[in-house]
């Protein structure tokens, strides 16, 4: 198992709001990201924008993070949401099926109080790409 902090930002973002946590964690072909809500990395402020914006930069931030990795959003095989209101689903569709392409990774979305921001996204990436 590997202790990933894959970008500088991301872990600055960790010690501004005292998250005791790993960025990622490789074990195998496998990474597993932790959740993350809309952030600007180089401000550390959470988005107060609406749902679909707010998903854009989280995703957005992930692809950041792999990329800095050598990953890219093609390697995400799960990607698991948190949304505050679950009325705002087809907000976070739309984005999903902008930002990934077919075969689009599994996914899971679950209602859920959120301490910040109204969606927590978290993913699983692979070593290999889905396409």
């Amino acid at each position: 198992m590997t202790i990933i902090h894959s970008s500088p930002s991301a872990a600055a973002a960790l010690e501004q709001f005292d998250i005791k946590n790993s960025t990622a964690i490789q074990v195998g072909d496998l990474y597993f990201f932790s959740g993350m809500t809309a952030i600007d990395l180089s401000t550390f402020e959470v988005s107060q924008a609406d749902v679909a914006t707010q998903a854009r930069i989280t995703l957005e931030n992930f692809g950041a993070m792999l990329e800095d990795m050598g990953l890219s959003l093609d390697h995400v095989i799960k990607v698991n949401a948190q949304l505050a209101d679950v009325t705002e689903f087809p907000s976070w569709n739309a984005v999903f099926l902008d930002v990934f392409d077919a075969p689009y990774p599994c996914r899971t979305t679950v209602g859920a109080p959120l301490v910040v921001g109204e969606i927590e996204v978290e993913i699983i990436a692979a070593s290999t790409p889905r396409k």
